[in-house]
């Protein structure tokens, strides 16, 4: 995939924001491979959707954090606004332009004080992920899967455009689970770690292991390993 032409820094700190909302969709995921009843937003990036959010965020997150993050998601889109981008990546690159502005209203319509500006170098300093406090489970409730796929393909498309890509697919959750399964920890203390049942994490790492192309935990880390991708 072509890459956009803008500056170095700006096209890296647009890849940035991508990162995180493909991260951000793939947590969601993870909610629905456990089973967590799907809701019916397929759309993640519509004023719809991030006003139902919105209270979901607000749960565990500050204000000062959120109006902080919106105020760089703002500027983020602006930026992309201007971006003359090539046509394959095009969709994707409004669909991601559109979930940041869409976040942005939503937030700024709830937040309790004045809106907060943002410099296109601030973009940079966005952290990678989602704080871990974030509720995706109750984020997953609202979701229909097909949503959180859609969000998860257009950032990756605009991270490949932008030259960020991360190639490793596992999350950072994933990460945590292969990294513990190549010590040799049990499923199940693994699974009463992070507050899932046995049968739960053992259903996660089978969508796992037919998302890399294996058939059983030996390949899948043989594949982590030969890759780096916990490097």
């Amino acid at each position: 995939m072509p890459q956009v032409p803008l500056d170095d820094d700006l096209r890296s700190a647009i890849g940035l924001v991508a990162g995180r909302v493909r991260r951000y969709g793939e947590a969601i995921a993870q909610g629905h491979a456990f089973g967590i009843e799907a809701g019916e937003h397929t759309e993640l990036h519509t004023l719809a959707y991030q006003r139902a959010a919105t209270p979901i965020y607000a749960e565990t997150l500050p204000w000062s954090y959120l109006s902080e993050l919106a105020a760089k998601f703002n500027e983020a889109a602006a930026q992309m606004a201007m971006a003359e981008v090539p046509d394959e990546v095009a969709e994707p690159w409004e669909t991601v332009r559109s979930y940041l502005r869409s976040a942005t209203t939503a937030l700024t319509e709830a937040a309790p004080g004045p809106p907060k500006t943002a410099t296109p170098e601030d973009i940079a300093t966005i952290a990678p992920t989602t704080p871990p406090v974030m509720r995706f489970g109750h984020l997953a409730r609202i979701v229909h899967p097909d949503g959180a796929r859609q969000l998860i393909e257009a950032a990756r498309a605009v991270e490949q455009a932008c030259g960020e890509d991360d190639e490793c697919p596992l999350s950072e959750q994933e990460k945590s689970w292969m990294a513990r399964i190549i010590n040799g920890d049990r499923t199940l203390d693994i699974a009463e770690d992070d507050g899932y049942s046995e049968r739960s994490l053992y259903r996660a790492l089978s969508d796992l292991w037919e998302r890399l192309g294996v058939d059983n935990r030996l390949e899948a880390i043989a594949l982590v390993t030969d890759n780096g991708w916990l490097d």
